[in-house]
């Protein structure tokens, strides 16, 4: 009786379910798109197939040696998502620890294995690709700098300790082919690596 009732409210005009909504199994609120398992390389150190990629720790705070992960800001590492879709967006989520002294650090994407131009930022909601501060936002050819970001002090993108964020990257322009990705492919291996001030 019960399921004849519900099938009964789901075929009327107008009637919106909320629990089949796109959002419903997305705890952080990301528009739709959200690549969340990708395959890594983590050049000349390991690789790991099928690695959760919504945390930051997961990719750049991965420990080849330990098999275990380290908080933001992570680890001084190249990580080459070897399947980067080209339509879909990686949004990272990481806290800036409270204790976090000054410092700085940014993405260095690559030449080799850059899959494409990037759009990245870094923000406090999801994949959001316009946050109110410009400078949290970059559009990257390759072997630039992406999203460059400090605690305490002036320049780049600011981060608050306690805080948390989303690093959001996608590929600017998925048509768009590429030394290392042909046009009709559906990902790309692109490489970031973590430069960061602090030492782990």
């Amino acid at each position: 009786m019960l399921s004849a009732a519900l099938l009964i409210l789901a075929m009327a005009p107008g009637a919106a379910d909320s629990i089949f909504g796109s959002d419903f199994d997305d705890l952080d609120g990301c528009p739709i798109g959200r690549q969340t398992v990708a395959d890594i390389d983590y050049i000349g150190q390991c690789a790991r197939l099928g690695a959760d990629v919504t945390e930051w720790s997961n990719i750049w705070g991965y420990s080849c040696d330990t098999g275990g992960t380290v908080p933001f800001p992570g680890l001084p590492l190249d990580a080459t998502i070897m399947n980067f879709g080209k339509t879909t967006y990686i949004a990272a989520h990481f806290q800036v620890p409270a204790d976090l002294p000054n410092g700085l650090g940014w993405m260095a994407h690559t030449e080799y294995d850059y899959g494409g131009d990037l759009t990245g930022s870094i923000s406090t909601r999801c994949g959001d690709f316009a946050p109110a501060n410009p400078t949290c936002l970059t559009v990257t050819i390759s072997g630039q700098m992406l999203v460059p970001w400090r605690v305490g002090g002036a320049n780049f993108c600011p981060l608050t300790p306690g805080t948390d964020y989303f690093f959001n990257v996608r590929i600017t322009d998925p048509s768009r082919a590429s030394t290392t990705c042909d046009s009709q492919a559906p990902w790309c291996a692109v490489s970031l690596y973590n430069s960061t001030s602090y030492s782990p």
